[in-house]
């Protein structure tokens, strides 16, 4: 399992890119990664590559994961409470009983991703699903 410096390492490296190279850096790739249980609120993964990693019971409570590429993620009771996911790519991956709650989700690409016993208001699973509502 991946620990927390080395998670810091990671994107303390590529903080030091986004100074030296350009506005935006390169982007941050952690795919198939074992991030279960970790403690990552706030961390900065946007469009990151983290596909097939496994955040199962992370904290990831006010992360900005936008534009991430979560194809195939094990999200498993996962904290997404207030995160930013605009535009994240979630394609196969399996959220079954994380908490969304308060999450933003506008544009995030839902294609048979298991929501089973999720936390998410009506209004922004209509919208995740596109939806019309009743």
């Amino acid at each position: 399992m991946a620990n927390l410096e080395s998670i810091n390492e990671i994107l303390e490296a590529n903080e030091l890119e986004k100074q030296s190279t350009s506005s935006d850096g390169k982007r941050v790739v952690m795919n198939s990664r074992d991030l279960r249980d970790l403690d990552l609120r706030g961390v900065d993964f946007r469009n990151a590559d983290l596909r097939e990693s496994n955040f199962s019971g992370a904290n990831l409570g006010g992360a900005d994961m936008r534009g991430a590429n979560l194809a195939g993620a094990v999200m498993l009771n996962a904290d997404l409470r207030n995160a930013l996911l605009g535009y994240a790519d979630f394609s196969e991956a399996d959220l079954r009983g994380s908490d969304l709650t308060g999450a933003e989700l506008d544009g995030a690409e839902m294609w048979r991703t298991n929501l089973k016993g999720c936390k998410v208001s009506p209004e922004v699973l209509h919208e995740m699903l596109s939806c019309r509502k009743p």
